[in-house]
């Protein structure tokens, strides 16, 4: 759930329980030609919205339906030129301005848009300028419209591919001599709004995109029928639903930010075959504190306000509800986003969900106002004593029952949420949301969600869950949404003794984004909506809305279900597949999976994305069931299968959602092994981030942040023995707050172990290593790097590399052990490897890890070029020792006295004492000790570099100084540096390259 709320709102009712209960958006509402006395409120400037896109666009592209921008800011006037004009983004984004242009009389108008990239501009939906493509800022384009005097609805559609960035809107109205910015005075906007807004990349619409099938759905699925059930007039915000055991309808609705106008209702004739001229609605209660949840308990209505469980009575038996007696309260501490969502009943205690206070900005408000909340708590029928029964929840705006009668809550994007969830709720977890002061379950291990659900594409901000007892989907979980809007599905099997499973469309085409849902005594599926005003909610919808979903014996062609196999899944569909279907059927899926770090950040991005193979689809003897090899499967991933269309039935149907998203937390079979751990994986907590602003990292990103005490990083290693192993942390420490060595404190399986002193690396992108000798227990095991008390702090985190103390290590004996490695700018290696050779092209290669003291072995073949080939141009390839030091690759063949660029030297500082070089095309090898420079506690030099090499068998250096870096060397530095082999635009093949530390 989302919140960004800007402080400058007239803080409308509406609007704020929109910041509460939503974190997802729209990408823009189309304006229609405005009329005066049709506008809303209205305040000078115009809205700008910002979409990061995070690829180089050709052209203005449509945008896919129901993503919140990453910034969303009133302008003052459409002049912008710098990244922070558009909310800190520079390349890769779409941008939309939105409000109305104000002509001051009747008349013909010219206007000018002037972009750097592609524009356009519409005026009451009519487009003026057409100024798309890449280009530059100094071809403007104009376009003239005749406008009546007043009001006229104003869009411009904008994208930067990369480079400069400019929108400039010009006009020129009647009367005037020349083009200029259209000023303030003639621009308005909706007044007062809240701005809702999350980071991450936000996606265009493909060619091949169709509802359902790469874009929500827009429709009512067609085995279900849906009926109207509000009553001319009647506008609930529904935020409460149960049944009475007369078979009406108990509804609560919000009443208001604020305001204690929170309302019930009971409704007659709801079920069955009905419509809005047989519903009667009858209000029995009202004055209550934004209530959340409502319950029915031998006939008698409770509900959760804000701060108390209230029973209602009607003592006088008149039909309303004047007896309001509290059962309990909880902490309380008046904030606008303390809510008590839902509302449920069991062996005479009530369960519900405390939402935590939140700042207008959407940030966790720290500290709290009052204690303990983010949590479930269970409330005592009889007596009202409040339990505690999990936190770390941040917006759980629903609870509900799922297989087994467990509860389990959907919680929404925000600070330690990097998406939505759903999650499974058990005395003592702990769901990972952090709060100041801590939480009664903030010590407890992170329970992962059952459902990751991933924002802005199957869901943005869920509500209440509900389970399926009967149909094709019997046993399955459905939640609302409130800004995504309609109603998704999920499958839950147990792996390894816990949830996971996956989620898919349900239904779309309801008359408002939905905040409550409830399984009715006919069958029917019944959805209470809300809406509100902002930029926030689904395109077009109600801000109310009361509605319900009756199954019409239809059987639409939906996949049923999503379980995991060893080495994939089996996905499990309601009709046959067509023959057409069948045919390459391995060829019909595309796979993707990428894992979620959760910080204090608001929401977050994907992490390590990747496109997986289906290597083999096997299909059932009924053709109902189809089961999928996926090669690269990784637990703690999030996995979207999707089968594009052309996908039909036997009968010849299409099928409904193409797409499913699964939370693989557990895998079956056989787990990948790495001896590698990336920092973004890793669990954090206090300050520290992910962030990718300096380059050189491995992986996805970096870990920053360590610039506050308490801020750490766990990561989740296996040992194969117990032990002491080699743990490698990748750093930089930059020069702030100013240089020298820095310090961390390391624990391994929550004990202090260490405290490691990590060595200056000069610049924020200079990457180095630093090795901690651990005790680790045979298989799993945690080590935490954690700025305490007596550390400097001021670290970024990239990666742990873990090894057997003194083992060699592998660098490089084939393709699996290109994980070794990385390009100096961070990207993969782009080196192609056969037969376990790999050979050099596209630039230098690094590895990730860094060493200070070793003994290095690396096999190299050399192309045997013409004759006319001479001199540096002839097979040149080198070693980089810690990249500094360049021991040379060249063909020195038969070479009687060969100099200090030649095969074996030392670059430009020794030549080899021997010329032991074979012929090309026959394979050599060098075996180097290498002992690296030393220096003092001020960073000054005390000792030079040593290294002695055998090449082909016979030394050629014996211990000898390096006295500083080697050509283009790296500075030196009392850091460890990488391992680097040099592309010099000639074929050097290697292979067999591995290395023993020494230190």
């Amino acid at each position: 759930m989302s919140s960004r709320l800007f402080p400058r709102g007239r803080r409308r009712l509406v609007t704020l329980l929109a910041a509460a209960v939503a974190a997802g958006g729209l990408a823009f509402t189309t304006p229609t030609p405005a009329q005066a006395e049709d506008l809303p409120p209205q305040e000078p400037g115009v809205t700008l919205r910002v979409f990061d896109v995070q690829t180089p666009l050709e052209k203005i592209c449509t945008l896919k339906q129901g993503q919140t921008p990453n910034v969303d800011e009133l302008k003052p006037n459409i002049d912008w030129s710098t990244p922070e004009d558009f909310g800190g983004i520079s390349d890769k984004f779409v941008a939309h301005a939105l409000g109305n242009i104000n002509a001051p009389a009747d008349g013909s108008y010219d206007f000018r848009l002037t972009s750097d990239d592609g524009s356009r501009l519409y005026i009451d939906d009519e487009l003026v300028v057409d100024h798309d493509g890449v280009h530059g800022a100094d071809d403007p384009k104009d376009g003239t419209v005749e406008l009546t005097e007043g009001p006229h609805s104003l869009r411009i559609e904008y994208f930067d591919k990369d480079g400069d960035q400019q929108l400039t809107l010009g006009w020129k109205p009647p009367g005037a001599d020349d083009f200029a910015v259209v000023p303030d005075e003639a621009l308005t906007t909706d007044a007062d709004v809240v701005r809702v807004t999350a980071p991450g990349r936000k996606e265009c619409e493909d060619s091949t995109d169709t509802p359902g099938d790469g874009l929500p759905l827009t429709e009512v699925r067609p085995d279900h029928k849906l009926t109207d059930l509000r009553p001319e007039g009647f506008e609930p915000q529904v935020t409460g639903m149960d049944w009475m055991p007369d078979g009406r309808m108990a509804i609560s609705t919000w009443g208001g930010t604020d305001n204690i106008e929170g309302e019930v209702y009971l409704l007659d004739n709801v079920t069955g075959d009905t419509g809005p001229d047989k519903v009667k609605a009858t209000k029995v209660a009202e004055g209550l504190r934004e209530p959340m949840g409502l319950k029915v308990v031998d006939g008698k209505i409770y509900v959760s306000q804000k701060h108390e469980l209230t029973e209602l009575g009607d003592s006088d038996g008149d039909g309303v509800m004047e007896d309001y007696k509290t059962i309990a309260t909880w902490p309380y501490g008046e904030n606008f986003h303390e809510f008590a969502f839902g509302l449920l009943y069991e062996d005479g205690d009530f369960y519900l969900n405390l939402s935590v206070a939140i700042d207008l900005g959407g940030a966790t408000t720290d500290p709290q106002p009052a204690p303990d909340r983010g949590a479930t708590i269970k409330v005592n029928k009889e007596t009202g004593k409040v339990s505690w029964v999990a936190g770390g929840l941040r917006t759980p705006n629903g609870i509900g029952k799922g297989p087994d009668g467990e509860l389990f809550a959907t919680d929404n994007q925000g600070g330690w949420l990097p998406s939505s969830k759903l999650v499974h709720v058990k005395q003592d977890r702990f769901f990972n949301h952090y709060t100041n002061p801590a939480g009664p379950f903030d010590d407890q291990p992170v329970t992962e969600p059952v459902l990751w659900l991933p924002q802005n594409e199957i869901a943005n901000s869920p509500s209440n869950p509900i389970q399926l007892d009967e149909g094709p989907f019997a046993g399955q979980m459905l939640f609302g949404d409130v800004t995504y809007g309609g109603i998704q599905r999920g499958y839950l099997e147990k792996v390894d003794g816990e949830y996971q499973g996956a989620v898919f469309r349900f239904t779309q085409g309801l008359e408002a984004g939905v905040n409550r849902i409830s399984k009715g005594p006919d069958g029917a599926i019944y959805a209470g909506g809300l809406g509100a005003d902002g930029n926030w909610g689904q395109e077009g919808k109600l801000k109310h809305g009361l509605q319900k979903l009756s199954p019409n014996g239809e059987n639409a062609f939906d996949i049923v279900a999503m379980r995991h196999k060893e080495g994939g899944f089996e996905l499990e569909y309601t009709q046959p597949l067509s023959d057409e279907t069948v045919e390459k059927l391995a060829e019909k899926y595309t796979v993707e999976q990428w894992g979620y770090t959760p910080t204090s950040d608001y929401g977050g991005p994907k992490i390590d994305e990747e496109t997986l193979k289906v290597s083999s689809a096997k299909l059932s003897d009924d053709r109902k069931k189809v089961t999928l090899a996926v090669d690269g499967l990784k637990p703690k991933r999030v996995v979207h299968v999707r089968s594009p269309q052309p996908f039909s039935s036997a009968e010849g149907e299409k099928l409904w959602s193409t797409e499913a998203w699964y939370t693989l937390n557990s895998m079956l079979g056989e787990q990948p092994k790495s001896n590698q751990y990336e920092a973004e994986e890793a669990r954090l907590t206090g300050s520290a981030g992910v962030d990718t602003e300096h380059a050189g990292y491995s992986g996805s990103g970096f870990v920053d942040g360590f610039g506050e005490e308490g801020a750490s990083a766990t990561f989740d290693v296996q040992a194969d023995e117990a032990g002491t192993y080699d743990v490698a942390l990748r750093y930089a420490n930059g020069g702030y707050p100013e240089k020298g060595t820095k310090s961390l404190s390391v624990y391994v399986n929550g004990e202090k172990a260490t405290q490691s002193k990590l060595p200056d690396t000069g610049e924020w992108s200079g990457w180095s290593s630093e090795t901690e000798a651990l005790e680790l227990r045979k298989g799993a095991n945690t080590v935490t790097y954690r700025y305490d008390a007596g550390d400097t702090g001021h670290v970024n985190l990239d990666m742990i590399s873990v090894n057997p103390q003194g083992a060699p290590i592998q660098l490089f004996d084939g393709a699996a052990s290109l994980a070794n490695w990385q390009h100096p700018n961070g990207d993969a290696p782009s080196w192609p490897v056969t037969d376990d050779v790999i050979e050099v092209d596209e630039g230098d290669l690094r590895t990730k890890q860094s060493f200070r003291d070793f003994k290095l072995h690396v096999e190299f073949w050399l192309p045997n070029l013409p004759d006319d080939v001479t001199g540096q141009d002839r097979a040149n390839s080198g070693i980089y020792i810690q990249e500094r030091y360049e021991i040379q690759i060249l063909d020195s063949y038969g070479k009687e006295n060969p100099a200090d660029d030649d095969a074996g030297a030392i670059y430009q500082q020794k030549p080899p004492d021997v010329n032991a070089a074979t012929a090309p095309e026959t394979w050599q090898s060098y075996d180097i000790v290498f002992k690296g420079a030393r220096f003092d506690e001020e960073g000054n030099k005390t000792e030079d570099a040593r290294v002695s090499v055998v090449w082909n068998g016979e030394q050629i250096h014996d211990d000898v100084a390096i006295d500083g870096p080697t050509g283009n060397g790296a500075p030196e530095g009392p850091a460890a540096g990488a391992i680097k082999l040099q592309d010099h635009d000639n074929k050097v093949r290697f292979r067999n390259v591995r290395i023993e530390p020494l230190d």
